[in-house]
């Protein structure tokens, strides 16, 4: 999942022109951001007002808080949107704090309310999904008080970046710092959305190095915390020639700092676009210096774009329970990190019998090492695991991975798997137990031509038709 949400990512700056702005200067925000540009609100779902050509409900927002900035833009275009309060739910702007009582709902999105926003709980409250945008400004969120939270991880594709976390913070494109705490009695219960998703709780793109998720004296239970670093182009905002804020690409040639950007030219005549990188002085108001057809040619031309550090938290898993009274038993479907890897608990095991799991990814990618093995089996709080399993996706597009060995006890390999596994060219597998149906669609696509693999002898011939029938190239080597 980390691999592909950093292809995703880079493909989408290239089609969508988002650049990011030089974390210098990013400071810590309270309360809801006041500026001129400020688009701080809280919303719940609005009414439906229709269906629209993709099959999605079209809605009216529904505010509980919102910016001087967004009503006047609404009102200037005449935008129809809504403040009402439903039942169960209160904000006070002077504490900056969310305060859920009893309520039932389907999505709570907030933007730009700051490092010290709150949510306070009160009896048992559900949501399918709670998302904090923040943009260049803070975007925290601190969950406090007695009651419970239940969130039913709801479907939600429009941010095809990290898919519908059940709770979601997500600095966008400005490189702000945030993070998610829970504190005091809170309780808070997150279902995945049952789909090939399983980030439960997600931090993303954060300039926090060490806290991107909090437990402030309560327990994790039923997820596996991690954490992922994302390098990100660094931008400055500068007026463009006709004087709008414009964030441009940050370069360095020879000792010096120059500044890029997408430009499109339209043809009056032929209604056609043309589009081309320009690279300009660092300076309050650009000058252009030079036209080039794309990225590439920028980077032969003797630039280098500048990067910085952002940070990804997540807990993953199908289910977990932040509390002080959470209960850390290991459950079916909890998720459990031994090495290197993470593993899905399938069935518990006891002292006396086994249990089995499934190896669901790497737990840090910045650890991993270039021969990745599926052991046999784990221990997990003195019992013993069979690893019985590869999980969707659990290496797609890694590309560190060189060598992988299959343990004897593997006998599933789910859907695209080592999809995309750019580097893999050595596969070693002592399982027995493969067959065409318990190995998953596209589970070896897109990996090498020239992959060498060591199967059991009496394996040889039907492994290479189960394996390349999933993806593997049929120039691959198998051997005995």
């Amino acid at each position: 999942m980390k691999k592909r949400t950093g292809i995703l990512l880079a493909v989408c700056l290239v089609l969508l022109g988002v650049l990011f702005v030089n974390p210098k200067g990013v400071s810590a925000a309270d309360g809801p951001c006041k500026d001129a540009e400020s688009y701080a609100y809280i919303q719940t779902e609005g009414k439906v007002t229709g269906i629209n050509v993709w099959g999605d409900e079209e809605k009216i927002g529904n505010y509980i808080y919102l910016s001087d900035n967004i009503k006047k833009n609404n009102d200037e275009y005449g935008t129809e949107y809504t403040t009402n309060i439903p039942k169960g739910i209160s904000y006070n702007e002077k504490t900056n704090t969310l305060t859920l009582n009893n309520y039932t709902g389907k999505e709570i999105s907030c933007n730009m309310m700051g490092d010290d926003f709150k949510l306070e709980l009160k009896g048992e409250n559900t949501l399918e999904m709670l998302y904090i945008w923040s943009d260049y400004y803070g975007g925290s969120l601190t969950i406090t008080g007695d009651g419970v939270l239940n969130v039913k991880g709801g479907k939600d594709d429009r941010d095809s970046l990290y898919g519908s976390s059940g709770i979601k913070l997500f600095v966008e494109s400005l490189g702000a710092s945030s993070f998610f705490k829970v504190t005091g009695n809170a309780t808070v219960n997150v279902e995945s959305d049952g789909d090939y998703n399983d980030i439960l709780v997600g931090v993303y793109m954060t300039l926090e190095k060490k806290n991107g998720i909090v437990l402030d004296g309560v327990k994790l239970s039923g997820g596996l915390l991690s954490k992922d670093t994302v390098q990100m182009e660094s931008s400055v905002k500068r007026k463009n020639e006709i004087g709008f804020d414009t964030y441009y690409s940050l370069l360095k040639k020879g000792g010096k700092s120059y500044l890029c950007n997408s430009v499109y030219d339209w043809n009056g005549d032929t209604g056609e676009a043309s589009s081309s990188v320009v690279v300009y002085t660092d300076a309050d108001a650009p000058v252009e210096l030079a036209r080039y057809a794309d990225y590439d040619e920028i980077t032969a031309a003797g630039y280098e774009f500048v990067y910085y550090d952002v940070y990804d938290y997540r807990i993953t898993g199908k289910h977990c329970t932040i509390s002080a009274k959470a209960d850390t038993t290991i459950k079916k479907d909890d998720v459990v990190s031994v090495g290197n890897l993470i593993y899905g608990i399938k069935t518990v095991g006891t002292k006396k019998k086994a249990g089995a799991v499934y190896v669901a990814g790497i737990d840090d990618y910045e650890k991993e090492k270039t021969t990745v093995t599926i052991p046999k089996t784990i221990k997990v709080d003195g019992i013993t695991y069979k690893v019985t399993g590869i999980g969707r996706y659990a290496f797609d597009y890694d590309s560190k991975m060189e060598k992988l060995v299959i343990g004897a006890y593997v006998k599933y390999i789910e859907e695209q798997a080592f999809y995309y596994a750019s580097s893999l060219k050595d596969i070693v597998i002592k399982s027995k137990k493969l067959t065409s149906k318990t190995v998953g669609k596209e589970a070896f696509a897109e990996t090498q031509d020239n992959v060498k693999v060591t199967v059991p002898s009496k394996k040889l011939s039907s492994y290479k038709k189960v394996l390349t029938a999933k993806g593997l190239s049929k120039n691959a080597t198998f051997t005995k």
